[in-house]
């Protein structure tokens, strides 16, 4: 359903928190982010072939809002039932564009003429299959009724200014038969169970077609919460492989517009209106097409096909499976290349970075390279989203429909650009120390707890936890939080990337943005020689005392999930967007130290200190 209406929204905002299936706030309003489908076909690509192998997708931006545009992101207001703030109406609406919209206009109560501003009432109705509906209001205020009423007009939300605050002062009333409900225990679980709401098997934005195909329990939340949405993303450097990109799609849009490939396009066509496909004639076509505009053999048989009305249609509803993603496989393959002799002096279009001598820290050398990377790309590519639970079923971007023919099923991506400071330790020094953290009984048997607990909670977005991980993740968190006052740029424009598998001992603190402010200059100042040292001691210095100490440094679980132990907002935690593991697998105790008891992976960087 359009507003009529145009809103802005920033294409990294679209691949993350405010992606497909996101209930998102502008201004007084609030919407949610229809799928693909309906976006069109946008035409810029985004190429990195490592990220396209794997997904088995074409990797686009986001349409554009300027001239000549194919394609646009639709909003379908959500939730569609208001209610009026004038104290004297209260009436709940239910939303309908047709009947109440005035584009660009404020949306005004039409029961009290128009004195009353509507807003979107604050539950919604959410299943883990990622359906998503309004509250049916009628079924909760009448749950006690007995006389049959079951009116969906005339319905208010009214406020008793006498009560304490909670959801009992937030009363239901229907006007035609005198029934009223509170809102204590709206968000129980079962509780739209025990009314016989179902969930309605589809998304707002799609039609219904009145059939229950869903057998999930459908929740009551609020429409903020963070357990409405997961996205789901991917995210890979660009090691010198993706260059060229802007030529590679420049060669792609001239072979479209040219009268080969429309002649190729024709055939191909009507020997699919036949069923004779593959034929000798389009292999010949695509190899003509392949050699005149210096294109992969492969890519072009696939836009071929993609260009056929049975062939397109068919290859766009078929189910590609999940995707073929693996966050460590794609952070080892990064790993190599930043540790090998290569990187220490490479230059491509993508990356531009330089070796520089580790700082010897604590008296002692913690750290085996330090790499200053003057310029880096990043591709993030939206997969999907979930509900309710981490583990819940993923909806992919198409939202279970199908491409329309001719168009090749793609994955909402952006690429962003910055600079960035790479900082490897010595293997041996953390497997040792490791080593020493495992032997530790107390801290043994607090590690085994945590594994228990990463697995039954099922958050599939964190690694497994381990000594290394969350020592090398703290000190990520810290440096992080230093270079905010250090490097001129903001919390929220530094990201972090973790390398802690098997072999791995590491982390990338960069910058990338789609506008002006990710290369500055002033994050691979920081890594230069005379100024990383004191970078890192000021930081781990920071990090010894909290604010919020003892409560925080002897706490064994809190934050998100309780994966977190001594680290909370006073002291470790960064912006949701800078932190690529949600903010958990946090502990200061690890990386300083805890008294004699536990050894800190650099604790000795302070105790060498001047």
């Amino acid at each position: 359903m359009s507003t009529g209406k145009n809103y802005e929204l920033r294409r990294t905002q679209l691949v993350g928190a405010g992606g497909i299936g996101a209930v998102i706030d502008i201004g007084d309003e609030s919407f949610v982010v229809c799928d693909a489908v309906d976006w069109g076909s946008p035409s810029e690509y985004v190429r990195l072939q490592r990220m396209e192998q794997r997904l088995r997708r074409d990797l686009r931006k986001p349409p554009a809002d300027r001239p000549g545009s194919p394609g646009r992101v639709l909003l379908h207001r959500f939730p569609e039932a208001m209610f009026c703030n004038n104290p004297r109406c209260r009436r709940i609406i239910r939303w309908q564009e047709a009947r109440h919209g005035r584009p660009g206009l404020p949306m005004r109560c039409p029961q009290c003429q128009q004195e009353g501003t509507l807003v979107p009432m604050r539950f919604v109705v959410a299943c883990e299959d990622g359906h998503l509906d309004d509250v049916p209001w009628h079924l909760w205020v009448h749950k006690s009724n007995r006389g049959g009423c079951r009116s969906h007009e005339r319905l208010k939300l009214l406020v008793d200014e006498t009560g304490t605050g909670g959801l009992e002062t937030l009363k239901i009333l229907c006007e035609d038969c005198g029934s009223s409900e509170s809102l204590d225990g709206i968000t129980s679980k079962g509780s739209m169970k025990a009314i016989g709401a179902r969930c309605p098997s589809c998304h707002p934005w799609q039609a219904r077609t009145g059939g229950f195909t869903c057998t999930r329990e459908p929740s009551v939340l609020q429409r903020g919460a963070t357990n409405l949405y997961y996205p789901v993303t991917a995210s890979a450097l660009s090691l010198g492989d993706g260059g060229g990109a802007l030529a590679h799609d420049a060669a792609v849009a001239r072979m479209l517009a040219s009268t080969t490939f429309e002649m190729a396009k024709e055939v191909a066509a009507d020997l699919a209106s036949t069923g004779n496909v593959p034929h000798p004639r389009i292999a010949r076509f695509a190899q003509m097409l392949a050699d005149e505009f210096a294109l992969p053999l492969e890519l072009v048989l696939e836009h071929l096909r993609a260009s056929a009305p049975v062939g397109g249609a068919a290859s766009s509803a078929a189910d590609d499976g999940d995707p073929d993603w693996d966050a460590e496989d794609i952070l080892a393959e990064e790993w190599r290349f930043l540790t090998s002799a290569e990187a220490a002096d490479f230059a491509s279009d993508d990356l531009v970075c330089r070796e520089t001598p580790p700082p010897k820290v604590g008296g002692g050398a913690p750290f085996a390279r330090v790499l200053l990377a003057d310029r880096l790309r990043e591709v993030r590519a939206f997969l999907g989203f979930r509900r309710i639970k981490p583990d819940g079923a993923l909806v992919r971007p198409e939202a279970g429909r199908a491409f329309p023919p001719g168009v090749r099923p793609w994955l909402p991506s952006v690429e962003v650009f910055g600079e960035g400071i790479f900082i490897a330790f010595d293997l041996d020094f953390v497997s040792r120390w490791e080593a020493a953290v495992r032997a530790d009984r107390d801290e043994s048997a607090r590690l085994a707890e945590l594994e228990r607990h990463w697995q039954d909670q099922g958050y599939w977005f964190l690694p497994r936890p381990t000594p290394r991980l969350i020592a090398i993740h703290t000190l990520s968190h810290l440096l992080m939080r230093q270079l905010v006052f250090e490097s001129g740029y903001s919390s929220s424009a530094l990201r972090e990337r973790i390398y802690a598998g098997p072999d791995m001992a590491g982390l990338l603190i960069y910058t990338a943005d789609g506008d002006s402010e990710g290369s500055l200059g002033g994050l691979v100042r920081q890594g230069r020689p005379d100024r990383l040292g004191d970078l890192i001691r000021v930081a781990l210095d920071r990090g010894v005392w909290c604010s919020a100490d003892p409560v925080c440094r002897e706490t064994q679980g809190q934050g998100l999930g309780g994966f977190n132990r001594a680290a909370c907002h006073a002291c470790s935690l960064v912006p949701e967007t800078s932190c690529v593991l949600a903010n958990t697998l946090l502990d200061r105790s690890l990386l300083l130290g805890r008294g004699s008891s536990l050894p800190g992976l650099l604790e000795g960087v302070l105790a060498g200190s001047p």
